[in-house]
């Protein structure tokens, strides 16, 4: 059984996914579905939305059309595809790497839709931020070891291959985004190119910006009020476009360094404006050092203004929903439940 410190299992958890390994000799990973629970801090009611409707859709969908692996936690292994895969290898995505040796060896993963454990949303902006910056590394690092077995496999069919490259790739792309935009923004106004950012330009990252979202907004369309979807469907994309510098950054460590495990906070303190202003600092010196390249060269903020905007917004994320002292009460009053 692969758990995390915050995971609750339903009754009979064992014996249910039991049932799987039962049918199918060849399974060697059952992995369950998950709900985020003890939502108490804004930060977790607001944005824990997407953990509901990431399982069992899209993990529904990799499990038939896709490659799906072992996602750290709620999950069950058989010794046998543990012993042929040789354990778990010394990786910041132990998890992935994991599946993918296993499904060399002739063993697969499978989807428990039906098993419903309960994991926690990350408590706040920097709890987030962190567990953002050790998935990118991880698939950075994934990549960088595995693009060659994995396009050269036999065992794996082509759309699990295809399917690897897209999500492992998603993240680590942003340095390759960058040299889009040092190309366009800095490299052609000094050849003295003469082009203009027409309107319909921006039409492809408002497309990728909001794609993430469209998964969340279909499963809760006729689940909740469309004002309260909207709402989340806004503060999503600036949180997530908040993250194009902590991607980049984490892009780079992995791509000409070690890539690290950052283990998630589980704790969170109410922080003011100032202590935000401080925390997200990097971001605010990354979006104002590239708005003024952009301003030099090309004379306006427009071709970056999908990147600054989400930046600038970072303190106000971290502040806006930060936690109360009474849910930091709260929450370490159920913490002291759980343990009696």
């Amino acid at each position: 059984m692969i758990l995390d410190s915050d995971e609750i299992i339903p009754p009979r958890f064992i014996r249910r996914m039991l049932d799987y390994f039962a049918s199918d000799q060849s399974i060697g990973i059952v992995q369950a579905t998950h709900v985020a629970t003890r939502n108490v801090t804004r930060f977790q009611q607001k944005f824990s939305l997407g953990v509901d409707s990431h399982w069992p859709v899209y993990q529904s969908v990799k499990n038939r059309y896709g490659f799906l692996s072992l996602l750290g936690h709620g999950a069950m292994v058989s010794k046998q595809a543990f012993d042929a895969a040789g354990g778990f290898p010394l990786m910041v995505a132990e998890d992935l790497c994991f599946s993918l040796a296993v499904r060399e060896h002739g063993y697969t993963t499978v989807f428990a839709p039906d098993v419903t454990c309960q994991e926690e949303f990350p408590v706040d902006y920097l709890a987030f931020r962190k567990r953002h910056s050790k998935w990118t590394q991880g698939n950075m690092e994934f990549i960088r070891k595995n693009t060659r077995p994995i396009m050269t496999s036999r065992q794996l069919h082509w759309y699990e291959k295809l399917d690897i490259v897209l999500f492992t790739y998603a993240l680590p792309l942003t340095a390759v985004f960058s040299v889009f935009v040092v190309i366009n923004v800095v490299v052609l106004p000094m050849m003295h190119a003469s082009f203009q950012f027409p309107l319909w330009m921006l039409i492809p990252t408002v497309a990728f910006l909001v794609a993430p979202m469209v998964n969340d907004v279909v499963f809760h369309w006729a689940r909740m009020a469309h004002t309260k979807l909207l709402s989340y469907s806004g503060g999503s994309m600036m949180l997530y476009g908040s993250m194009y510098f902590t991607s980049l950054r984490s892009s780079l460590k992995s791509m000409f360094g070690n890539s690290v495990f950052l283990v998630t906070p589980k704790d969170s303190t109410a922080i003011s404006f100032r202590e935000a202003l401080r925390s997200t600092r990097s971001e605010l010196i990354f979006a104002g050092v590239l708005a003024v390249i952009s301003l030099v060269f090309t004379r306006s903020v427009f071709p970056v203004f999908l990147l600054v905007l989400p930046a600038m917004v970072a303190p106000y994320l971290m502040v806006r929903h930060q936690p109360t002292r009474a849910e930091l009460h709260e929450r370490q009053r159920g913490k002291v439940l759980q343990a009696a």
